[in-house]
């Protein structure tokens, strides 16, 4: 029996059968060749008989313009890749005084190493600060609450930092060696006591610090992030004047490095008194003047005011040093003074 000669149906039946072949080719060659949303298995054949039909002319135009567009978009793009590093280089540096200013790491939150030193003279056992129900506390109490939420807030975004307590009297002692568990840290905050100290050496502080520490060495600071970095946070108390500082070699290398930061909270009278040789003001010129690379943050807080002013003070330093901007640029209110003033008359 002689078989039937393959009619239209047969032909729908191929297209059919061809169809999903076309339809996986991940290029979607066949898609972009019909300019029509998919059409129907049925219609197939027309609708591509009518666009070979009527369309060819038209068609070859567009080709030509989509060919000319394409190439004027990839040299677009090529002179906007081309331009991309000049803009980069190009754009506005904060202001330095020294060229030390210019010398940043790559902004990575690598682990940090904290080292939090703690001021335990007299002058943190005052009760002067005003707490949150309006009673007086001391200083002492408030930092060492405001020490463990800086440790656990730090550990909850990341658990690679390591926290070491020193203590500072007379001398300094390193309390706490280095450890990422919280709870190692404060089982050590709370049994300390205030003493009457005479004097304060910056410079010892500083040589402990070096014997514990090693600083990382990378060969290009400005492009290869460091393993971690170190910061050295200090809640000093103390009104016996300016601060006697002349560092030895190695302490004045470590104070340079992009990967030693100091940051201070002194908490001060907030007055000046007439038998002071030296104010307030001057013991805090004297940190500020540690900070010759203008990366380190300094706080004052006087100890007349309310209590959350130190706290203020502690959630600005869970930024991290290579993230946060130079402290002169840093803002921490979303609505400039004046809108949110008139803002408020208008509510």
């Amino acid at each position: 029996m002689d078989e039937p000669e393959p009619g239209p149906a047969d032909g729908e039946e191929r297209a059919v059968e061809l169809r999903p072949q076309t339809r996986s080719n991940p290029e979607g060659a066949e898609d972009r060749r019909s300019s029509n949303p998919q059409p129907a298995v049925g219609s197939r054949s027309e609708g591509e008989g009518e666009a070979s039909a009527s369309d060819s002319p038209p068609s070859a135009a567009a080709a030509a313009s989509a060919s000319a567009a394409g190439a004027a978009a990839a040299s677009a793009a090529n002179a906007a890749a081309k331009e991309r590093p000049k803009a980069a280089q190009s754009s506005p540096a904060p202001p330095a005084p020294t060229t030390d200013f210019q010398l940043r790491a790559p902004r990575v939150n690598c682990p940090e190493k904290v080292i939090i030193c703690l001021d335990l003279s007299e002058e943190m056992s005052l009760q002067k600060l005003e707490s949150f129900n309006g009673s007086k506390t001391n200083a002492l109490n408030i930092s060492q609450k405001m020490i463990e939420m800086f440790v656990r807030t730090k550990h909850k975004i990341d658990k690679r930092h390591e926290f070491a307590l020193v203590v500072v009297n007379d001398d300094a002692l390193w309390l706490s060696g280095f450890t990422s568990d919280p709870r190692e840290l404060c089982s050590c905050l709370y049994d300390l006591e205030t003493n009457v100290c005479e004097s304060f050496n910056l410079e010892d502080l500083l040589n402990l610090i070096l014997q514990k520490i090693e600083l990382p060495q990378m060969e290009n600071v400005q492009t290869i992030p460091p393993p971690y970095v170190v910061r050295t946070l200090l809640i000093y108390s103390r009104h016996a004047g300016q601060q006697q500082f002349s560092p030895s070699e190695a302490v004045n290398k470590m104070l340079q490095s992009p990967y030693f930061f100091f940051d201070v909270v002194y908490l001060h009278n907030g007055a000046e008194e007439q038998n002071d040789e030296c104010s307030w003001k001057d013991v805090y010129t004297s940190f500020c003047d540690l900070d010759t690379k203008g990366t380190c943050y300094q706080f004052e807080v006087s100890l007349c005011g309310p209590a959350i002013e130190l706290h203020n003070c502690m959630a600005k330093l869970l930024s991290h040093p290579l993230q946060r901007p130079f402290q002169s640029h840093a803002s921490y209110s979303l609505l400039e003074g004046e809108e949110l003033q008139e803002i408020e008359a208008t509510v």
